[in-house]
């Protein structure tokens, strides 16, 4: 196998984050017997037709990514801009997103319950450091990679810059752990580590090494179930190692039930819900038991559930590990913003972006949304007609 290089790393890791989070956006909260339903095995870009005919705000243009890839995107900004993860801007960034002219919070896409209090919350002045919700979700996770790329040689600098990254819009420890074990990852596969089983172990040790720091660090006053799951993530990366040998109708379940003992709400049914100790232990699973990028990313977004958020840290990690010209060309090409992305992975590898033209969020978004509106527009015009077949071939 040749070499691959940092920059093959870097770029692998963003574009596979953003092309897992495309193949998986539409496919969000369907079951993988659904999945098989209405699509047999998604291979490629879907546009959410066919499996949510009376939901047209779940449709999707092919290609184009949601919230996970655009709050990752914003993070890259405040790196590149600040040269460090500046909460305060990063907040100041995410409400001119959700103050943007847009469809849905702004341009923010796919955003949940949650996300829109903390906009609300942070529009009405709460500090960054409290803004974050109570649940146990996934969101800082999803978007945690680029921190992972910027601090690939400082591991010790690398807890201060998550939870700075992840408390305003997440509180639990157990969504703080997960963004840590994602950075961690990163890290290690960016670095060329090896893709073995005792990559579950070096992360779980890595993981409780930070859980021990929240309260040393100075975060103990604004982290909650520190009393109750304060090592949850840690012990659920250790006990996925224990399944590697297992096969997947047994080691799936397995992952699940041991989120559950992590204080799942509601209870994880499959390991693949938005739940950091069900979901990251299970992409960390499907990477360690698969050997291309490409076999792992349909493996992951065909299982259902959080497809989009699993999609998005799976094709991080699986990036960082294998690099960008293992991602398939067929989804390299269908991907929206594809050059937006690829230039913020050339600016965090080179440590800035001297020479890089980066093309400017907000507006960027903004007219993604515009195009996908009028797909979407003229798709309802042929489905009012008749023309169900004809309208699946604009989108």
């Amino acid at each position: 196998m040749p070499q691959t290089s940092r920059i093959d790393r870097v770029r692998g890791c963003l574009l596979g984050l953003a092309v897992g989070d495309a193949l998986g956006a539409p496919l969000e909260g369907l079951t993988a017997q659904q999945i098989r339903t209405h699509y047999g095995r998604v291979k490629n870009y879907v546009d959410g037709v066919q499996a949510w005919k009376r939901k047209p705000y779940r449709w999707r243009m092919r290609g184009l990514y949601s919230d996970d890839t655009q709050q990752a995107m914003a993070l890259c900004d405040v790196l590149i801009d600040r040269g460090r993860v500046d909460q305060a801007r990063l907040a100041e960034l995410y409400l001119a997103m959700a103050d943007a002219p847009g469809p849905f919070l702004g341009v923010h896409r796919g955003v949940g319950r949650s996300f829109r209090q903390v906009i609300d919350d942070l529009r009405r002045g709460a500090s960054p450091r409290w803004s974050g919700q109570t649940k146990a979700g996934i969101g800082a996770a999803m978007r945690i990679a680029p921190v992972g790329l910027f601090l690939e040689d400082d591991s010790d600098g690398l807890f201060g810059a998550v939870m700075e990254a992840s408390l305003t819009t997440h509180r639990d420890v157990r969504s703080l752990s997960g963004a840590l074990a994602v950075a961690h990852g990163v890290r290690r596969m960016a670095a060329g580590e090896s893709r073995d089983p005792s990559l579950l172990l070096w992360l779980a040790s890595d993981v409780a090494r930070d859980e021990a720091r929240i309260v040393s660090d100075g975060y103990g006053d604004v982290v909650l179930a520190m009393d109750s799951h304060s090592k949850a993530m840690s012990r659920a990366l250790a006990h996925a190692e224990s399944l590697l040998e297992l096969p997947r109708d047994r080691a799936l379940p397995a992952l699940a039930e041991e989120a559950n003992r992590h204080g799942a709400e509601p209870d994880c049914k499959r390991p693949t819900m938005g739940f950091p100790p069900a979901c990251i232990p299970t992409c960390l699973y499907v990477l360690l038991t698969t050997d291309s990028f490409e076999e792992a990313i349909l493996e992951i977004v065909n299982l259902g559930g959080d497809a989009d958020t699993t999609g998005a840290i799976l094709g991080a990690l699986a990036g960082a590990h294998y690099g960008v010209d293992a991602i398939p060309s067929r989804w390299l090409e269908g991907l929206q913003n594809r050059e937006g992305i690829e230039a913020r992975a050339s600016a965090l590898a080179q440590g800035s972006a001297e020479g890089i033209v980066i093309p400017e969020l907000i507006a960027t978004e903004i007219d993604l949304n515009v195009r996908e509106g009028s797909l979407l527009s003229r798709h309802a015009e042929l489905a009012r007609q008749g023309g169900d077949r004809g309208a699946n071939q604009v989108i």
